[in-house]
């Protein structure tokens, strides 16, 4: 792992099966420890889902895919976490410049940081898409799947989805996910969460896996590129790669 700006720490452990990947940055929220990033590489796969739609996962249906549900501690639908999706909690402690208290713009540093990432990756039209303009997206079959919607600060390649963020709040401050798939399995997230028969072509048609863009073989160096960015964009304090605000920001 590069090495971070001062005050941060950063964590790159081995594959651990996902219980324990979320506990992680849950204890390094909890002990003081943020600001953080933490790298994450799982094993077994396993089927994660926000605490709120837990219900909407058939757990029998995901027994049958070999997977186990695991309810994370943040919001959002159901996803597929397996080795390929690049997964970086954000951990950040209360009162940090770069956690604000309206909870939809602190996703705003990290979707630009990651689509300026993606840029440097060759995927020239990935931005991250302001509120309004998610929140007019029309839903379709797969909506009830993390990947099958778009909120805001997700980035985008076209008007495809490629990064998924979810976020939890703690008196100790919050712990911002980003997942940016190199491919999906749409077919067995659709059959292991018991969604809509079309649920699995319409997630393929609005989502924009990485590894359809670039090399699927270049996970590692995307990985790195995503972390790099993260890096880059808290050691300028969330401000754009010029180093100024956005030209976009309020």
């Amino acid at each position: 792992m590069p090495a971070p700006p001062a005050e941060w720490r950063g964590e790159r452990p081995g594959p651990q099966a996902v219980p324990g990947a979320l506990a992680l940055s849950e204890r390094l929220l909890a002990d003081g420890t943020a600001p953080a990033l933490v790298v994450h590489r799982v094993a077994p796969a396993a089927i994660t889902v926000g605490r709120a739609q837990r219900r909407d996962v058939d757990g029998a249906a995901a027994f049958a895919e070999g997977l186990e549900v695991v309810v994370r501690p943040s919001g959002g639908g159901p996803v597929l976490w397996d080795d390929d999706l690049i997964a970086v909690d954000v951990v950040l402690p209360t009162g940090h410049p770069l956690l604000p208290v309206d909870v939809v713009q602190a996703y705003r540093w990290v979707g630009e940081a990651v689509a300026d990432a993606l840029r440097g990756l060759g995927v020239g039209d990935a931005r991250a898409v302001p509120p309004d303009e998610a929140r007019a997206r029309t839903p379709g079959a797969s909506a009830g799947m993390c990947f099958g919607g778009l909120s805001p600060w997700e980035v985008i390649s076209g008007d495809r989805k490629m990064i998924g963020l979810s976020q939890v709040r703690r008196t100790a401050g919050a712990i911002i996910q980003v997942g940016l798939p190199m491919r999906i399995d749409a077919a067995r997230l659709a059959r292991a969460v018991g969604a809509p028969p079309d649920a699995a072509a319409d997630l393929i048609a609005r989502t924009a896996p990485l590894g359809e863009i670039i090399d699927a073989s270049l996970r590692d160096a995307a990985e790195e590129a995503v972390l790099q960015g993260l890096l880059a964009a808290a050691g300028r304090g969330g401000a754009g790669p010029g180093g100024g605000v956005p030209e976009h920001a309020p």
